[in-house]
């Protein structure tokens, strides 16, 4: 509905509004005059009837008139019915008169029901003088009766008083209407004038005024009606038609704003609004095709992360149509390779109301995934309050590619793909900081292909080319995670080894491997074309780094290269540290460990028993101890394989082995009625193991074994490495039955703070104590001190390296120590031990 509408319809009203106000008003108003004229009428007739009967009454009490039936027709209650009967004669108004009464003499003076009700209300009413009110007859006609009260005076007394004294004739003629007194209401003075008549006169008159009204309104309202259309409705129109142009983007149109009322001012307003529009519009739109036309991806979304807005490089770069995106969240663009941190850091940068640059990994609709460096920022309304986030994005998948390229040119060999001399030295010189951090030691090997000229020279270069890439790639399946294998120039190679260990020994071994491993995959043979093959040799030099704080990879690199050149200068086919003796150490270990590894499946290991008695003498039981039988160079020590096994799992092996072997020798003894305890040295490295626990108890289950007769020595260096994992393992195998034995106790750091929570029988005193006990106060302290923590957590101990009968005489007199050592008995092959002891001599004073 238009604003014109409304103000027409809203004018009607409110000229029929006032319209009906004001004719109701006249209405009432012409009905409140009629109604006074009709009771003006009333009461005129009213008078006249009232001084008619004033004359009559004077005439016959001053004539002295006898009522006669002659004279009784000049009564007034006779005369005014015979006036009243006759007056429709003379007078067209329907005006009806009469004197009447309840106790009429005249029947035409009876009352009829309304009068009779006015007569009642008077007696009820004896101060009012008059009553008017409307009555509708028997017939349906209205009337306005008017009544008035005739009340009996002194000269009606006459007629009307005590019958016996009224004259002879009205006696004669009359029967009732006596006994009145002064001031009794005898009658009414009826006057009823037709209410059709007032109504008739009412209507036209109201016929007319409201002719007149409704002319002069309707007037009014076209005279407003006119005037607010051209004041108001039109200048609206006319504001209307501007706004709509603007919509319709006409945002040159303007409106007339002549004037000064409100109006004009309206569309003056509405003239610098279209100003502002038109140059907003004009920047909007620059700013648009700025964003739609830009090489960058930009995207707008809600606080919910619904898009609102792409451009169309967006739409290019990811494929998808715009109906696909808008109302998505951008998730549907991960890859799966966006780091979840990238997300993490970006919401919560946007929840500072910051802004986030970062990059992701997205994915095109067609699956390529591309790199987007993008930048995120909160957008925010005039209020302050954040309403959008704004994401501007840039796809640097070739400038990466391209960085990459040239990064590869710049740290990788161009042939073989392997990192060249740049980055091997880069790196060096980050292995080299966290090894002076961590006190660990690095191995660089440097080598050359042996009489690589010559065979390049033969084949030709493609060949010689082929055949570098085919040694790289063979040499690199080899390396450790964190390794690398570098291309330096021509036929040269480096090799940088991270982590050997922080052990001189140990870790001039491992570079030693790691050689000896290259010698091999070198002599496997290389394919070279479709028929010929060849197998190569190589010279190794190799140095351990760093010697000393002021290392540096030149330094390093120089070393190494000397190294080479003694390798070369041995006959090739050679590796050469850039310390001899140190080369000469690490080949002698790698010989050891390698020799050891064929000794287990060649049983050339054997089980030797070492006596274990109390203070009594009494045989309590034996330690097994392992020996190397080596076919060439017969019996090795224990010091000479054991800490290389220890290095490396080979001493899992080992420790499984003797374990195995403990087992077999109870269960033999046990059935031949000799049951004996024995005590084995639990590698710390096998007892880690995950299943050790399950490995150990399915051993003992196979074989036979009483788990009680069994006891394991662990070092302290097991029990402070992870306590709660040790403690949960030995409770375990302790509630088998099987004793734990802590082994050279008081050598550690926590040995009395861990003792108290490990399911322990029993400590071994090392012999570094007990050797000295009986001379030095210091031992001897240290021994009693350890005794007398064993005695309060009634534990047994056991004293190692017992070797003189001044040791023993000192353990005994300090209690009950069970006696180790060569005074009671020599490490020697098991089965020869328990043939002794079988026959009594053992165990004896050595």
């Amino acid at each position: 509905m238009t604003v014109k509408t409304k103000i027409w319809l809203l004018l009607g009203a409110l000229v029929g509004l006032i319209l009906v106000v004001d004719l109701t008003i006249s209405y009432r108003k012409l009905s409140r005059e009629l109604q006074a004229e009709s009771e003006f009428d009333a009461r005129t007739v009213f008078g006249f009837m009232m001084a008619t009967r004033r004359v009559y009454q004077e005439q016959f009490v001053a004539s002295g008139l006898p009522v006669t039936r002659k004279t009784v027709g000049f009564l007034p209650a006779h005369s005014f019915s015979r006036i009243s009967a006759d007056f429709p004669n003379w007078n067209r108004s329907g005006i009806i008169f009469n004197n009447v009464s309840d106790r009429p003499r005249n029947p035409r003076n009876k009352a009829d029901r309304f009068e009779l009700e006015s007569m009642a209300w008077f007696r009820a009413n004896p101060d009012l003088v008059e009553q008017m009110r409307h009555i509708i007859d028997d017939k349906g006609v209205g009337y306005l009766l008017y009544t008035a009260p005739i009340r009996i005076e002194a000269f009606c007394l006459k007629c009307h008083g005590a019958e016996a004294e009224s004259p002879p004739s009205i006696r004669e003629a009359y029967a009732g209407a006596y006994d009145y007194k002064v001031g009794d209401l005898r009658g009414l003075v009826s006057i009823k004038i037709p209410s059709e008549k007032f109504e008739q006169r009412r209507a036209e008159i109201w016929g007319g005024q409201l002719v007149k009204s409704l002319l002069g309104y309707a007037i009014l309202f076209f005279g407003i009606g006119v005037l607010l259309d051209r004041l108001v409705t039109r200048r609206l129109a006319h504001l209307e038609g501007g706004a709509e142009r603007i919509a319709a983007g006409d945002y040159a149109a303007r409106v007339d704003a002549d004037g000064a009322d409100e109006v004009a001012r309206l569309a003056q307003t509405f003239n610098r609004m279209a100003d502002e529009v038109q140059a907003r519009d004009g920047t909007l739109g620059k700013l648009s095709q700025a964003i739609e036309q830009s090489p960058e991806s930009i995207v707008i979304t809600d606080l919910d992360c619904r898009i609102e807005y792409v451009n169309a490089f967006f739409l290019k770069n990811t494929g998808y149509p715009r109906e696909e995106v808008l109302g998505r969240n951008p998730r549907f663009l991960k890859s799966g390779k966006t780091p979840p941190e990238t997300y993490n850091s970006l919401w919560e940068t946007l929840t500072r109301g910051q802004v986030w640059r970062g990059e992701f990994v997205n994915r095109r609709k067609d699956g390529s995934e591309f790199l987007d460096a993008a930048t995120v920022a909160p957008v925010r309304g005039g209020s302050g309050r954040i309403t959008h986030y704004l994401s501007v994005q840039q796809d640097i998948t070739e400038q990466r590619r391209a960085e990459a390229q040239i990064n590869r040119l710049e740290y990788f060999d161009a042939l073989t793909g392997l990192p060249n001399r740049a980055l091997l030295l880069d790196r060096l010189g980050l292995a080299l900081a966290i090894a002076h951090r961590k006190g660990r030691l690095d191995g660089l090997i440097l080598f050359n292909i042996d009489r690589f000229k010559n065979l390049n020279d033969a084949c030709g270069h493609e060949l010689g080319n082929a055949l570098l890439i085919a040694v790289g790639g063979r040499l690199a399946k080899q390396l450790r995670e964190g390794d690398t294998l570098a291309h330096l120039s021509g036929d040269e190679f480096a090799i940088l080894l991270q982590d050997l260990g922080p052990h001189l020994d140990a870790a001039s071994r491992r570079a030693m491997a790691v050689a000896e491993k290259f010698h091999a995959d070198l002599r496997q043979p290389f394919r070279l074309g479709a028929n010929d093959e060849a197998t190569l040799t190589a010279s190794l030099g190799i140095t351990l780094c760093p010697e000393s704080d002021s290392d540096m990879p030149q330094d390093i690199l120089r070393r190494a290269d000397t190294a080479l050149h003694r390798a070369k200068d041995a006959g090739g086919n050679q590796t050469a540290f850039f310390d001899v003796s140190m080369g000469e150490s690490a080949a002698m270990r790698f010989r050891v460990e390698r020799e050891l590894r064929r000794a287990i499946p060649a049983n050339e290991l054997r089980l030797f028993l070492q006596p274990q008695v109390d203070r009594t003498g009494r045989l309590v039981g034996a330690e097994c101890l392992v020996r190397w039988q080596h076919p060439e160079r017969g019996l090795v020590p224990p010091a000479a394989f054991i800490p290389i096994a220890e290095e490396s799992d080979l001493i899992i092996d080992l420790s499984a082995w003797v374990l195995a072997e403990a087992c077999k020798l109870m269960v033999h003894e046990d059935l031949a009625g000799h049951p004996l305890r024995l005590s084995v040295n639990i590698s710390p490295r096998h007892f880690r193991q995950p299943h050790f626990v399950s490995w150990l108890l399915d051993l003992l289950d196979a074989s036979g074994a009483d788990a009680s007769q069994l006891t394991l020595e662990v070092t302290e260096g097991l029990v402070i490495d992870n306590i709660n994992d040790v403690v949960a393992k030995m409770g375990e195998l302790a509630a088998r039955g099987i004793h734990f034995s802590l082994d050279d106790f008081g050598t550690g750091y926590s040995s009395l703070a861990y003792l108290k929570r490990l399911p322990i029988n029993e400590v071994k005193i090392d012999k570094t104590f007990v050797q000295d006990a009986p001379t030095d106060p210091n031992d001897a302290a240290l021994v009693e001190a350890i005794l007398s923590v064993a005695r309060h957590l009634h534990l047994e101990v056991v004293a190692e390296g017992v070797e003189t009968a001044e040791q023993v005489a000192f353990l005994n007199e300090r209690g009950h120590v069970i006696h180790q050592g060569y005074y009671f008995g020599r490490p020697e092959p098991a089965q020869a031990w328990i043939d002794r002891w079988h026959a009594g001599t053992v165990p004896r004073p050595g």
